[in-house]
């Protein structure tokens, strides 16, 4: 499903509320994005008509052998096409895309995300994205050089990924999400506490990404 589907406007009210909240303790300017997939992983229909082409393929030798070659090319041709069309859901495509695949896309569109919002620009270099990604299932956690150099022995972006990933898991993904932005304004509140002149200089507390 894309984000929009699943995050109704009073769910997106809550996150961006959240983080609202978790900014008024910290200099720490924090995103939320959620998008639906972070690549449209196109050899993952070619994998599954392969697939669906070789078993057409053996199925045909095996019960109708006698059929001209012309039928056997035009049978895989369609089982081609059926695996393209199949992997246009999410839960059959994310069988033919390994999870080092999933890894690496979802690292890179944070990457990405990061630079495309402005978080590098941060005065105190305190920009810090948390980025949901449906399809690959994954949680990436970046944050800029002003937090990472401060942040607390023994404090990791794991609890985030974790809250996040336990709310979708249980059916709750907002509940999990607003959890996650609440904890990581707890982590980010010590070494990075709010001052009087606590600017807001990211203003696009949510993104959604259908």
């Amino acid at each position: 499903m894309k984000p929009s589907q699943i995050f109704d406007p009073p769910s997106r009210a809550r996150i961006v509320e959240a983080v609202k909240l978790a900014e008024g303790s910290t200099t720490g300017e924090i995103v939320v994005a959620i998008v639906h997939a972070c690549d449209d992983y196109g050899a993952a229909g070619w994998r599954c008509g392969a697939v669906l082409a070789a078993l057409t393929f053996l199925a045909l030798v095996l019960f109708a052998p006698e059929l001209p070659m012309v039928a056997y090319l035009a049978a895989q041709a369609l089982a081609v096409a059926i695996g393209h069309l199949v992997t246009r859901f999410d839960l059959p495509r994310r069988v033919f895309i390994s999870d080092a695949t999933m890894e690496l896309c979802a690292q890179r569109r944070a990457s990405a995300g990061f630079a495309e919002l402005g978080l590098r620009h941060t005065s105190g270099k305190s920009g810090i994205l948390i980025l949901v990604a449906l399809l690959e299932h994954r949680v990436v956690v970046l944050a800029d050089q002003g937090i990472n150099d401060v942040l607390e022995p023994g404090e990791s972006w794991g609890d985030i990924v974790d809250l996040v990933l336990a709310g979708i898991e249980s059916g709750n993904p907002t509940d999990g999400i607003v959890d996650a932005v609440r904890r990581c304004g707890e982590i980010l509140s010590h070494p990075l506490p709010a001052g009087d002149d606590n600017e807001d200089e990211i203003r696009r507390e949510l993104v959604l990404e259908d």
